[in-house]
């Protein structure tokens, strides 16, 4: 080959490699079968983060701070999706008229990489967030945002979809903070001052295999257990452990684990712990973990279950997924001392891929994927189509749907089953991608992503 074309040949070849290189730089997935366009990937700027937190510190030792009214009733959002698992805020009334720039700010902090989200009790804000090769569990102060305390391990969990950092969400519980990494570090600490009270890693006891987009199901705490879901043999993929020791209680079922955080659910006059493990949806006895039935659940890709189970009814549950599987009611029969289940209704309406949906006085909410459905819950049927908000969270308050987009948008939109009602939209978030779930406490919103968090001002004055 003569050097004039090796010489183009060479050139061909780096154009190549650099536009390969740009694009991959230049795109991200945002949850959806196609990747966004952006212009800088999301994550976090820990240069940036340790000099403000460096700045914060010398602020509260200098007495600058700033006090929120005390609180006066029992948290309400100590962990994944606030009181029971539904993303239901009923503590007080909030704020449902917003101006066109958003509610209130009282503070805007950065922060670590991840998709946890917040829960928060005692005048602090708890997440896990990645530092450069450690993730991080934190405490916030709920009135400033400024770091209360933390606790950092050497663990980095990163795949090319989702990015860097922890999924599940801190639990509290009676003055103990339970935290559950990527790669399935669990940690129990002391909530008020983050000693370390006991750890231990059951993927590795159960020689499970972290999933792929990591774990995910935070942890659930019944009566003085603390309860995760592994997935392993030997009737050890759902295991049960003291929560004051981390001494195994029970194990039970078999199988891979999901990334469902276990809910509890009053059904039939029972106690019944819903669990998700691969194709299947199970209901446990949260005293003993024996098995009181399941439901076969098979979602394509990738079989693994992420929205959480709602309750319909007494005797009805519905489950929801992404990848072109939808959603399913059925209801649960007893019958000579054992239940099973029978599917009432199936639609392909609501594909809950990451958001779990709302149900409230008879009607779902949630997001088709990326667009905001409404469908009556007695037979599934499609109410209404509303915005697209791409592959966000959603919880609810005051009759109205708080809608945390995948880009950073906070969206208010009235829970109104005759017609859809967007009543506010707005830049909340820097930073691109967020997947992490909002959450309310006293009034107080708290939203995060991999770039940085913020608390708006709810209460009505």
């Amino acid at each position: 080959m003569k050097p004039k074309n090796k010489i183009i040949l060479g050139s061909l070849v780096l154009g190549v490699m650099f536009l390969c290189v740009a694009c991959t730089n230049l795109i991200e997935w945002r949850g959806g079968g196609i990747p966004k366009l952006v212009w800088g990937k999301s994550g976090p700027n820990i240069g940036k983060l340790k000099q403000q937190r460096k700045q914060d510190s010398v602020q509260e030792n200098s007495g600058e701070s700033l006090t929120l009214e005390e609180e006066t009733t029992k948290p309400s959002w100590t962990h994944f999706r606030g009181l029971n698992g539904e993303a239901i805020y009923t503590e007080q009334p909030i704020l449902t008229d917003w101006p066109k720039e958003g509610p209130p700010v009282l503070w805007r902090k950065l922060i670590g990489g991840g998709h946890s989200s917040f829960s928060i009790a005692n005048g602090l804000a708890f997440t896990i967030e990645q530092q450069e090769n450690n993730e991080v569990i934190a405490a916030f102060s709920t009135s400033t945002g400024s770091t209360q305390w933390t606790h950092e391990y050497a663990a980095k969990f990163e795949e090319y979809f989702g990015g860097i950092g922890p999924r599940t969400t801190p639990t509290w519980d009676q003055g103990r903070l339970f935290t559950l990494g990527a790669k399935g570090h669990l940690h129990c600490l002391d909530a008020g001052s983050g000693k370390l009270l006991w750890e231990k890693n059951l993927m590795t006891e159960n020689d499970a295999e972290v999933p792929y987009w990591g774990v995910s199901a935070s942890p659930f705490i019944y009566k003085d257990t603390v309860i995760i879901t592994p997935g392993g043999k030997e009737d050890n993929a759902i295991v049960a452990l003291n929560k004051k020791t981390g001494e195994k209680v029970w194990g039970a079922l078999n199988g891979v684990q999901t990334y469902s955080t276990p809910v509890l659910f009053n059904l039939l006059g029972k106690e019944q712990l819903i669990v998700s493990l691969k194709e299947e949806m199970a209901a446990i006895n949260p005293n003993d973990g024996k098995l009181l039935w399941s439901h076969p659940w098979k979602i394509f890709m990738n079989n693994y279950n992420i929205a959480q189970p709602t309750r319909l009814a007494d005797d009805i549950v519905l489950i929801s997924a992404g990848y072109g599987k939808g959603a399913e009611a059925f209801r649960i029969i007893s019958s000579e001392g054992s239940m099973r289940t029978e599917s009432l209704w199936k639609s392909k309406s609501l594909k809950s891929k990451f958001s779990s949906p709302i149900f409230w006085k008879g009607y779902l909410y949630g997001l088709n994927e990326n667009r905001l459905v409404c469908l009556d819950a007695k037979d599934g049927s499609l109410k209404w189509r509303g915005d697209k908000y791409g592959y966000g969270q959603v919880i609810a308050a005051s009759g109205q749907l708080i809608i945390m987009g995948d880009a950073g948008d906070l969206a208010l939109v009235e829970m109104n089953p005759a017609k859809f009602v967007g009543k506010a939209n707005f830049k909340a978030l820097k930073g691109g991608r967020t997947w992490n779930y909002p959450a309310l406490d006293n009034g107080f919103l708290f939203v995060r992503n991999s770039y940085e968090m913020v608390c708006f001002d709810l209460r009505v004055k």
